[in-house]
């Protein structure tokens, strides 16, 4: 099936929310490098390690999903980046399908090609960003700034790859390291179970409208999270119920007869397994 050529007016959207997450990314990036951008222009491109190692990994997740939509045929349009004055400098970015797939496989297909290509530059940018990294003396909770949680596979990566900080020792990731630690975040992010999210379509695409279960279950756990630790997950929670707390029935997708093959349920159990190693349920707070 052939694609229609994307307008004029797409790519040049495309392009400028590109080109602007770039600079919003860079600035965050120089800020991470202890530089100030505003004091010192020059300083704006110490932040491009952290910048162009961060796009590239959310380009790899939007490429995931852009050209396994292709593969199945399903017009997609171009992703958005979305820039951000934040820590990371970046909401992330997005592929918005003007309508679901008809097809199980597809939506499955479709939603896991995102994650699973970017975890493996977030996974590479972190073993590099490791060596590049330095431990300073003092337990993080005696210095000053955020503390960033640590998932399974992060802990993985830190004993083959770290600076092997002690008890009483800090580690003190680098900018690509941090860009690393941010593609876990938006990799568990995406993979959880919920409303729209590719873990929801995921979830959809195995379950039917019987994922309206797993996707009430996951707010929950979001309220409930929130309550004990990061209050983002109440952010996060509260903007899953303006967009839609459930997955949006397609009446193609959801009265298919289609089964799943073997290999797809085989990569839902994967992708759960993933969720497993890249999830943190505190991923920052303040030092001391």
């Amino acid at each position: 099936m052939s694609m229609q050529p994307r307008p004029l007016r797409e790519k040049v959207l495309s392009s400028a929310l590109f080109f602007f997450t770039g600079l919003s990314t860079t600035f965050a990036g120089a800020l991470l490098a202890g530089a100030d951008p505003l004091s010192s222009p020059s300083s704006f491109f110490s932040g491009l390690p952290y910048s162009l190692t961060l796009l590239l990994i959310l380009s790899a997740h939007e490429a995931g999903h852009f050209f396994m939509a292709r593969r199945h045929g399903v017009d997609s349009p171009l992703p958005w980046f979305i820039p951000a004055p934040t820590l990371v400098g970046t909401f992330g970015a997005l592929i918005r399908l003007p309508r679901l797939p008809g097809s199980r496989l597809a939506l499955f297909d479709i939603a896991l090609a995102g994650p699973v290509a970017g975890l493996v530059p977030s996974i590479l940018a972190l073993a590099v960003g490791m060596g590049m990294s330095s431990v300073a003396g003092g337990s993080p909770a005696d210095g000053k700034g955020m503390i960033l949680g640590e998932s399974l596979l992060f802990k993985g990566i830190e004993a083959v790859f770290g600076a092997g900080s002690g008890p009483d020792q800090t580690l003190l990731l680098s900018p690509v390291g941090f860009a690393g630690w941010v593609g876990l975040l938006v990799t568990a992010l995406n993979l959880l179970p919920v409303a729209q999210l590719d873990g929801g379509h995921i979830s959809y695409a195995l379950f039917g409208k019987r994922a309206r279960f797993v996707s009430w279950g996951m707010i929950v756990a979001m309220g409930i999270l929130g309550g004990f630790g990061w209050k983002g997950w109440w952010i996060f929670g509260a903007m899953i119920l303006l967009l839609g707390p459930v997955h949006p029935d397609s009446e193609e997708t959801a009265g298919s007869v289609e089964a799943l093959p073997l290999s797809r349920r085989i990569w839902g159990i994967l992708a759960a397994i993933i969720l497993c190693l890249v999830f943190v349920p505190d991923p920052l707070r303040p030092a001391g």
